[in-house]
This record gives structure tokens, C-alpha cells and sequence, in this order.
């Protein structure tokens, strides 16, 4: 993100706002969210854990919760398209 990066306490206000936003809801971690970001993380079963466990469950949380991932990260949004995960990147 570069310059566009924001300070810790700017993000929890970032955060705040999107509480207050009726088309943002906020779902607990589902019951089968091992299963599903254990899948998620099978494509890089042979790789260095690195950023993709975290975007891995990213993946699986949205998909658990039948909701769509939003995202900045261009290399997320393929690998989301490429394994059928509902994703997009805000215009």
C-alpha cells in the first residue's frame, strides 16, 4: 500500500466506520473454518508458509460465511478467482 498505509490508530477509526455502516456485518469464525482453510491452504502445501496462510484464511472465512472477500491485494483477488473463492477489489 505503500504511502497509502495508515497508522494503527487510523485503521481502528477506518474500522469503527465500517461498523456504523448498515451494509457491513460483522460473523464470528464458522464452525467449519479448519476444514475449509486447511483447502485453502492446499495449493501451497509445498510452498514457505508466508502471507498466503494468512490470505488462505481470509479465503476460507469468506467462503464459511458465504460472504465475498474485498480486496486491494491483486495477487489475493487471482489466486480467489483461480480456486473459485467469491472475491472483488473495490473500484
Amino acid at each position: 500500500m505503500g504511502q497509502q498505509t495508515l497508522t494503527v490508530k487510523k485503521a481502528w477509526g477506518v474500522y469503527e466506520r465500517w461498523l456504523e455502516d448498515p451494509r457491513v456485518q460483522f460473523y464470528s469464525e464458522p464452525r467449519g473454518l479448519d476444514a475449509a482453510f486447511r483447502q485453502a491452504t492446499e495449493p501451497f502445501a509445498a510452498k514457505p508458509a508466508s502471507k498466503w496462510v494468512g490470505d488462505c484464511y481470509l479465503l476460507a472465512y469468506a467462503k464459511e460465511n458465504d460472504a465475498v472477500l474485498v480486496t486491494f491485494d491483486k495477487a489475493l483477488l487471482e489466486v480467489a478467482r483461480k480456486h473459485g473463492y467469491l472475491a472483488v477489489a473495490p473500484a
